[in-house]
């Protein structure tokens, strides 16, 4: 037997709301501040947004390099633990 779940318009217009707040309000891996309002950690509006696709039981969609990785100072390459 299969099983469907229905969802009503409100729900998914609230849903694609959310993940523009979650596509848009990114916690940098740099610096640790959201990429849109610039405050520390993850902001409020994105732990509105989590909190809507938890309580949906849905997951939302993932875009890599978001968090900017590139960002991050890097070392340059060594030549292991015993480089001279």
């Amino acid at each position: 037997m299969t099983t469907t779940t229905y969802y009503a318009m409100t729900a998914d217009t609230q849903l694609a709301e959310a993940q523009h707040l979650l596509d848009t309000h990114v916690t940098s891996s740099a610096d640790g501040r959201c990429v849109e309002c610039g405050i520390p950690g993850p902001c409020p509006k994105r732990e509105t947004a989590v909190v809507m696709f938890s309580r949906t039981l849905r997951l939302p969609r993932r875009q890599p390099g978001a968090t900017r990785p590139d960002a991050i100072r890097r070392l340059p390459p060594s030549d292991g633990w015993f480089g001279s």
